[in-house]
Order: structure tokens, then C-alpha cells, then sequence
């Protein structure tokens, strides 16, 4: 199992489009648990700020679908994890990234 993330492309876009919004701490600890549970379980931390727009798109849909997030999920952590996307960000691995 090596996919694991996204499905909500229309909240994704229009996210996208809008700009990172700032993560509540409470977004903030959700989307963690939620990649430590989704995501870093089955793979490595890759870092999204090494794939264009499109390639990123691409991948948090396959991933959403396949690690069966709802949308709600899939828009939180695609919310966090296009923090590491962005000049001036966190730019770090999430906790319990594999690298």
C-alpha cells in the first residue's frame, strides 16, 4: 500500500486557487493525526513542494481515493499538507515522516 490520500478535487482546487489558508490548532493537530494514520503508515513523506501543480493534483486524488478519505479529510489534508508547498512554510516533514 504505497497510495493513500486524495479525492476532494473540486474543494482542492478551489483551495488551491484561493491560497493556503492558515490551519486552526485544532486543523492543525487533526491534519497531523490524519497523515500519521493515512499516509506515513504506508510510505515516506514525499515532499510536495517537489511536484509541479498538476503532479500534486494528480497524486493527492489517486491517494484520497485509495486511502478512502471523505471529503472533509481529504480538503483538511490537502489544507496541510500544501503548507509544505509554499515558500516561507513549514518545509518540514510532518511528525513521523518516513524520509
Amino acid at each position: 500500500m504505497r497510495w493513500i490520500w486524495f479525492t476532494a478535487v473540486a474543494a482542492l482546487v478551489a483551495f488551491h486557487a484561493a491560497g493556503a489558508a492558515e490551519l486552526s490548532a485544532t486543523e492543525l493537530k487533526d491534519a497531523r493525526k490524519l497523515y500519521t494514520v493515512k499516509c506515513a503508515k504506508c510510505h515516506k513523506f514525499y515532499d510536495p513542494a517537489k511536484y509541479n501543480d498538476d503532479e500534486w493534483q494528480t497524486w493527492m486524488r489517486k491517494m484520497s481515493k485509495k486511502s478512502k478519505l471523505k471529503d472533509a479529510q481529504s480538503e483538511l489534508l490537502g489544507r496541510y499538507l500544501e503548507t509544505f508547498r509554499k515558500p516561507g512554510g513549514t518545509n518540514a516533514a510532518p511528525p513521523d515522516a518516513k524520509r
